[in-house]
């Protein structure tokens, strides 16, 4: 393998106590040919300092000052300074997953002549360690289906993820795919962006990176301003594609979108220490109102993109939410979700995947 360089991209922000074990999982990479960015994203704490120590005694470290920005657009700044043909995101407090992962990356990009390649991943924290999370994706002509788009983005999640990723540098800026500033979510939507620009995906089994369970993180809190970024992100993908001239080409992204957003919201209700049922069905009626919203529960009513996925759980699920929506059926709904949720099946389906924890 020639010694093609690769950029890793990591945003810093409030994580002083991760950054040195995400740091060394970078050095410990048995691939030379490695440029680290650090942007350091307005950070209050001291991982300014640390990250101008990092650039100061290692040659291949530079750091980026910049005033707070958000996660996405933290990226950007890192792509836009990055030298290297491939670029991995790596979050400041996760870690790559072995010393080989960036090797068996960029293998699969260079044999398959991939714009975007996607490895396994692993959850940790400071106690435990998951077993392998697999993508169950596969490449060639597949990646051009609505199934590949349903599982990869929502059933399993593994294309929806900015981080264990290797991108081809030219594809994103051929295309000027620079992430969303959106305050959630934003990886979903510049990875909806990519999908439509028609990329060589490819893919290893291998585990490549390890995400950190981290319960004071942006995803595992309440977000008041759930439903419009979550509408937003649809919506504005519309738009894109709408100037793209490529219309409802992808339509089934934004549908599929919509719909898991209505299980979300439900469930963020539902663990709020204050909130419960009836809050689920006022969130469930306002989101039902949006125009948006009622077009994309139409379509999955007709079964139209349901037709072209495989599981056939899913496909019920799907498509039986949907005409509850069509028809105001918000309190069935919200109990049918609060029952699923009290017999712990999305707790279950979690576990199943991250079954197997032991000792960290």
């Amino acid at each position: 393998m020639r010694e093609t360089t690769v950029s890793v991209i990591v945003p810093v922000y409030k994580t002083e106590q991760y950054l040195k074990k995400c740091m060394d999982s970078i050095f410990m990479q048995d691939y030379p040919n490695i440029e680290i960015i650090l942007v350091d994203d307005g950070s209050p704490d001291h991982c300014p300092a640390l990250c101008d120590w990092y650039a100061e005694h290692f040659f291949n470290v530079r750091v980026i000052h910049q005033k707070n920005q958000g996660l996405g657009l933290s990226r950007n700044t890192g792509v836009k300074n990055a030298s290297g043909e491939y670029i991995f995101f790596l979050d400041s407090d996760d870690c790559i997953d072995g010393k080989k992962a960036i090797r068996t990356l960029l293998k699969q990009a260079e044999e398959k002549k991939a714009d975007i390649v996607t490895g396994s991943f692993r959850r940790f924290s400071d106690k435990m360690i998951s077993k392998v999370n697999f993508h169950h994706l596969r490449d060639g002509d597949y990646t051009k289906t609505v199934d590949f788009r349903f599982k990869g983005f929502y059933m399993y999640g593994h294309l929806a993820y900015n981080w264990g990723k290797l991108y081809r540098r030219s594809f994103l800026e051929k295309y000027n795919l620079q992430c969303c500033a959106y305050p959630f979510t934003q990886d979903k939507a510049h990875n909806m962006a990519c999908c439509s620009c028609h990329p060589v995906y490819a893919f290893v089994d291998e585990s490549v990176y390890l995400y950190r369970v981290n319960e004071e993180s942006v995803t595992f809190r309440y977000k008041e301003n759930y439903m419009p970024v979550w509408i937003s992100i649809a919506s504005d993908f519309h738009e894109y594609l709408k100037k793209k001239d490529m219309g409802n080409q992808y339509g089934d992204l934004m549908a599929f979108h919509i719909f898991f957003g209505s299980f979300f919201l439900v469930k963020q209700e539902l663990q709020h220490k204050k909130h419960g049922i009836l809050s689920s069905v006022k969130v469930l009626r306002q989101y039902g109102k949006h125009p948006f919203v009622k077009k994309s529960m139409r379509v999955l009513a007709k079964g139209c993109y349901v037709r072209k996925i495989e599981p056939l759980s899913w496909k019920l699920i799907i498509r039986a939410t949907a005409v509850f929506f069509t028809l105001h059926l918000y309190w069935p709904l919200a109990c049918g979700i609060a029952l699923l949720r009290k017999l712990q099946i999305d707790e279950r389906i979690t576990k199943a995947r991250y079954k197997g924890a032991k000792p960290f």
